[in-house]
This record gives C-alpha cells, sequence and structure tokens, in this order.
C-alpha cells in the first residue's frame, strides 16, 4: 500500500482526503483497509457482481423464445458495460460527496470496485419487468437507464445514506475541523451535533439498491399502463359504433351450448389467489437456479458491506478488533429471516393450491417470497437481533403479496414480481431499521469510524421518531426515483 498509511477507518477521513488530492494535485493511490479487509471486500465485491447471473437465470424463466432469451441475455450485457462506464466517469465521484464531481475519480480502488457492484445491481433489478410481454424495452432505452442509474441516480442516495456528507447519513457526524499543512490532512473531531439529530439506517441497501430499483420497475410499468390506456382510448374514439357493438357481442357456442364470447380481449382471473398462483409455462428449474445463485451471493452483498474483517490498523486505538463478529450477526440473521418467510411463503403456496384446486405448488411464488426477505433484511441486517430477524421474515411475505395485491387490482404489467421483491420489501427493510439494537449501533458506528460524534452511547432511542425517521428516508429514495 502506498500513501497515506495512517488513514483512520473513518469514512470521512477518506472524504477528506480524496477533496485535499483533487485541490493541491496529488494522484496517488490509497485506501483505508488493511490487507485482511481488502481482502475480503475484494472477494466480496467479486460475488456480489456474479448476481447478475442469478438475475439472469430468473428472467430467462419466463421466456421460451430463443429470440426472447437472447433479448434477455444482450439487456444483461448492455446494462452492466453501461453501468461500468457511467459509474467510472461520474458515479464514484457522485457517491463519496465530491466537490466538483471528479471525472473517472479511482484512487480507492477496492472501494471503487464494491460501489460498482451496487450501483450495477440497483440498474439490473428493472430489467425483470417486461420479461416475456408485447411491449419491449429498445436497447437504446436499456443503455440511457443503465447509464443514468449509475451515474446520478444510485449514486446520489448513496451519497446521501452512505457518505459522510449526506444530509441521512450516520456518517456526517463524523465531520470536524479540517487542518491542512504541508498537503497533509488532520481532523480535529468535535461535537457539533445533538443526539436528536437526523439519520436513517440502512446499512447495505434496502433503500439504496432495492426500493431504488423497484421504483425504477414500478415507473416504468405505469408508463405501460398509461401507454396502453391512450391507445384503447385513441381505438375506440375511431372506431365506429356500430363497429364496436359487433366486435364486442360476437359470440359462439361451447361444447355445452353456451354462448361463448370470442370478440373481448381475454380478461385476468377474478380471482387474486389464481391470478397470482397461476401455474404458467416458466422454466421453474431456471428460476429456482437463478433464486440461489441470488441467495448465495447475497451472503457476499450484506457480510460485505461492513467493508472490514479483521477492524481498523494496528495503531489505532480506537479500532473496534472483533469487527468480524459484525458480519457473523448479519449472516445468522440473513439465515433466520430467510428460514421464518420461506416457511411462511411455503404454507402460503400450499394453501393456495387447496383451495384453488391447482395441480402442484407455485414454486415461484416461494422463490419470491424468500427474495423479499432478504430485501427486507439488507439494510438492518447488521443492528437488530435474531429473534427481529425471524419476525422481519414472516412479515416481509405479506408485504410480498400486498405488492401483488396492488399490481393485481391496477393491472400493472410486472412480469417477474419486480416491485413487490424489491420496491415493498426494500420499504419494509427501512422501516426495520427502527427495531435496530444500541449495543449494535455502537458497534457498526461508533468504534469503527474513530469518533464520538454520532453519541449514540448518550442517545436515547425512542421507537416512533427512529421509524419516522426511517420512513421519511424511503419518501426521499421514492421521490428522487
Amino acid at each position: 500500500m502506498t500513501g497515506n498509511d495512517n488513514l483512520p477507518l473513518c469514512s470521512s477521513y477518506r472524504h477528506e482526503q480524496l477533496q485535499l488530492d483533487f485541490k493541491v494535485g496529488n494522484d496517488f493511490y490509497h485506501d483505508r483497509y488493511t490487507d485482511a479487509s481488502a481482502g475480503w471486500v475484494l472477494a466480496a465485491s467479486i460475488l456480489i457482481f456474479f448476481m447478475k447471473a442469478g438475475f439472469l437465470f430468473v428472467e430467462d424463466a419466463f421466456v421460451s423464445e430463443p429470440s426472447e432469451r437472447r433479448r434477455v441475455i444482450i439487456s444483461k450485457y448492455l446494462d452492466t458495460c453501461a453501468s461500468a462506464i457511467a459509474f467510472w466517469l461520474f458515479g464514484f465521484a457522485v457517491s463519496l460527496g465530491l466537490q466538483p464531481a471528479v471525472l473517472g475519480e479511482d484512487r480507492d480502488y477496492i472501494l471503487w470496485f464494491f460501489r460498482f457492484t451496487f450501483s450495477s445491481n440497483t440498474a439490473t433489478i428493472i430489467g425483470g419487468t417486461l420479461i416475456g410481454e408485447k411491449r419491449k424495452m429498445k436497447l437504446v432505452a436499456v443503455f440511457l437507464y443503465a447509464f443514468l442509474i449509475s451515474s446520478v441516480v444510485h449514486p446520489y442516495v448513496s451519497q446521501q445514506l452512505w457518505s459522510d456528507v449526506g444530509v441521512f447519513s450516520p456518517f456526517k457526524f463524523c465531520n470536524g475541523t479540517v487542518d491542512t499543512v504541508n498537503g497533509k490532512l488532520t481532523i480535529q473531531y468535535t461535537s457539533n451535533h445533538s443526539p436528536s439529530s437526523l439519520f436513517v439506517l440502512d446499512f447495505a441497501g434496502s433503500g439504496a439498491v432495492h426500493l431504488l430499483g423497484g421504483m425504477g420497475g414500478l415507473l416504468l410499468t405505469v408508463c405501460l399502463k398509461i401507454e396502453q390506456k391512450l391507445k384503447d382510448h385513441h381505438k375506440v374514439g375511431r372506431q365506429p359504433q356500430e363497429e364496436m357493438q359487433n366486435s364486442t357481442s360476437m359470440t359462439a357456442k361451447s361444447d355445452d351450448n353456451v354462448p361463448v364470447d370470442v370478440g373481448e380481449q381475454p380478461q385476468q382471473p377474478k380471482n387474486f389467489w389464481k391470478w397470482m398462483y397461476h401455474l404458467g409455462p416458466e422454466h421453474i428449474e431456471y428460476a429456482a437456479l437463478g433464486v440461489l445463485i441470488l441467495w448465495t451471493t447475497w451472503f457476499a452483498f450484506n457480510c460485505g458491506s461492513t467493508e472490514s474483517i479483521s477492524g481498523g490498523r494496528n495503531d489505532d486505538p480506537h479500532a473496534f478488533k472483533i469487527y468480524h463478529a459484525i458480519a457473523g450477526r448479519i449472516a445468522l440473521n440473513m439465515v433466520v429471516c430467510a428460514g421464518s418467510g420461506g416457511l411462511m411463503a411455503i404454507i402460503v403456496a400450499g394453501f393456495v393450491q387447496l383451495i384453488t384446486d391447482a395441480d402442484s405448488i407455485n414454486t415461484n411464488e416461494i422463490a419470491n417470497g424468500i427474495l423479499s426477505c432478504l430485501v427486507a433484511i439488507t439494510g438492518c441486517c447488521a443492528f437488530v437481533t435474531p429473534w427481529v430477524s425471524f419476525a422481519i421474515g414472516l412479515v416481509a411475505v405479506w408485504f410480498y403479496h400486498l405488492g401483488c395485491y396492488i399490481e393485481y387490482k391496477l393491472d400493472l404489467k410486472d412480469t417477474a414480481r419486480v416491485v413487490p421483491v424489491h420496491a415493498w420489501s426494500g420499504m419494509l427493510g427501512l422501516l426495520a431499521g427502527a427495531f435496530a439494537e444500541k449495543s449494535y449501533l455502537l458497534e457498526v458506528y461508533e468504534n469503527v469510524c474513530s469518533c464520538q460524534e454520532l453519541n449514540l452511547s448518550n442517545m436515547e432511542f425512542n421507537i416512533g421518531v427512529s421509524l419516522a425517521h426511517q420512513l421519511l428516508g424511503a419518501l426521499f429514495i421514492i421521490a428522487w426515483s
């Protein structure tokens, strides 16, 4: 490692050092990691990038035509490449809050790669919305939305939630007085914030990744719905009245001599459960493989968000020396949450099979229930107890069903259930941050950040106030998307 070897394990110090380097013309490489932590974050980043394969298999399960399957693959290639260039040119600098934004900022290589995987996966989430529908998103549009999300949309949310200059970020309390002597940066920390100051907890991205990506999918489905309504209205307005009557009154006789209307477009089932749990022609083995890939790589997504496995440098007296315990707690909470929610999803799917007299259980909805649990635990996985994780899993499955019911009532086209899985469960993940354990927050923020400005040890936690803060953060993401 070169450059300043005394960087503490603190977000604000890294930001201020990069800002100073930009002003004085320094261009050396530096990061904040020990060798062990650098390996940990790099390995996690590689696995997070492999989540692309999981999304690809899940989306490919809903199409059967070779041309459609090729389109899914091309879209995945395109959004990945567009995200890479966009994040390199603009996104990383925006996520750090550098002023002015530095074109092609990359002086913290490992952090750059880690943050890129988050930004790229945010863009990938939207891809499952219109899979198998007659209306397709043009490849130019795929490029544009991926580039926009990775250059500005996700990085700005990341800045507000995770950088030391963000309005909603806990790390903003680490700011202090900056002194520069001969180009060397030092920070004298001072307590300028009251314990009641606003901050939002989103440890690994329930909001910054999943709620944001899910809202992008919702925007796409709503635009498609509006377009279809306008086309239908235009068609009806031009069609002669008598032709309308003829086209809508055409009937035929069924085998039971019952008149059957053959002039109207097929309508969705009147029973919500039959609509949601219908057994379609999907390749269920592809969907199952995709979900298992996502489930496995999700551990890297959340555990790797500790950005450390060995604590700070040996010369840092404030570093939390058993930081690997936090990664262990994250894994435990993920297993418990997905386990409880997965069992709930299996029970619901079995019950629906009985009441609808279906041939078999819909395994895709079980898979989506598990994914919803993983989305919901992502934002609070480092802060909550296993019992809270157990409850989050149970609630997440019903949040997912609520999202599906709303899509059913509004007749929105969302093939892979992107909005219920990511947007609704992402919202739950943010709200669940209000039930964080105070001692866990101390471990994650105060002890690791090498400064005491968050003042958590003296803060009286009020679930109502925390819930309001978390809801405000969710509304900010929804409005920005």
